[in-house]
């Protein structure tokens, strides 16, 4: 080839080199063919792949590449309540303990923690009393035979038994006594006063007998303790013998037991004031040592005897 052919090629080339270039220059500046060629997916597509809680803070849709550039370098957070709630939206639920009987009247004052049991035992003690009520005289002579474990079973006789199966449920004493074995026992009796001494051993239990009537007891000095279990003598004014557990003492200072007691109605099973030391005339105490041979019962002119619970 001559030189001269080589240096009208040369020219040819440059030529078309330059074309080229200002054809690409040219079409890079017309935003339609821009759109179409660089930027195939439109800003609302762009802005679909970001974080809901983030906005583009761009103008218009056809932005140059720098003013995108600049947009996304300036990302926006914005607050979305329904995808991040506040902590006060969904507040943590707290739970309450349910309370038992025994808490409640503790709470309001008309169970007191006094005497030598601890507040878990006065509580299980009351608690588990409640578990013996027997308000009619159908339902007390059903509990009688539940309690006594016997088919034939009467309300009027059950009260030592009755105490005993409180004390029991309650963990008070072992579970290997026997309600029934202690029914219509007395004190008195030598084989009675050894099962006594058994089931209220002398290392945990001060025993007490005191001859006097129960109308006449200063209870403010020798006030009965939760757990207190009593043996009543009649006397000879009486007509009965009684044997009844302390199931929960106030803060006034009143004593009562879940225990069987005559009513118009017949025997039932049921809590009764026992005395109030502020008050003389109030109780079934009172009551049973009102006047002899009353129709309802009397018993306590002989006075009673108390097992308490030491260690």
């Amino acid at each position: 080839m001559h030189s001269k052919d080589i240096k009208y090629l040369g020219i040819g080339l440059g030529i078309g080199i330059s074309i080229m270039g200002l054809f690409l220059g040219t079409a890079f500046f017309i935003p339609g063919f821009r759109s179409r060629v660089l930027t195939p997916q439109s800003s609302t597509s762009q802005a679909a792949f970001l974080p809901a809680t983030l906005s583009i803070n761009s103008s218009t849709p056809t932005a140059s590449s720098n003013e995108i550039s600049t947009s996304i370098n300036t990302l926006e957070f914005t607050s979305t309540n329904t995808l991040i709630p506040l902590a006060t939206d969904t507040p943590i639920p707290v739970l309450t303990p349910t309370l038992s009987a025994a808490d409640l009247l503790a709470a309001s004052g008309e169970l007191s923690i006094v005497g030598p049991l601890t507040r878990e035992q006065q509580l299980n003690l009351y608690n588990s009393a409640l578990t013996f009520l027997a308000p009619t005289y159908a339902e007390s002579k059903k509990m009688s035979v539940e309690i006594n474990n016997l088919r034939f079973s009467d309300p009027s006789t059950t009260c030592g038994p009755l105490a005993i199966a409180i004390l029991q449920k309650a963990g008070i004493i072992p579970p290997d006594n026997v309600p029934h074995d202690y029914f219509l026992i007395n004190p008195d009796n030598g084989i009675d006063r050894n099962l006594l001494e058994r089931t209220f051993p002398n290392e945990h239990y001060i025993n007490t007998r005191y001859k006097i009537k129960l109308n006449q007891v200063n209870w403010s000095a020798q006030p009965l303790m939760p757990g207190d279990f009593l043996y009543i003598y009649s006397g000879e004014e009486g007509n009965f013998e009684h044997m009844l557990v302390v199931t929960r003492v106030d803060s006034a200072g009143r004593a009562y037991s879940v225990t069987n007691y005559n009513t118009d109605q017949g025997f039932i099973i049921n809590e009764v004031l026992l005395y109030d030391p502020n008050d003389p005339t109030a109780g079934i105490f009172v009551q049973w040592t009102k006047r002899k041979e009353q129709l309802l019962g009397s018993t306590g002119f002989a006075g009673y005897e108390v097992w308490r619970y030491i260690n």
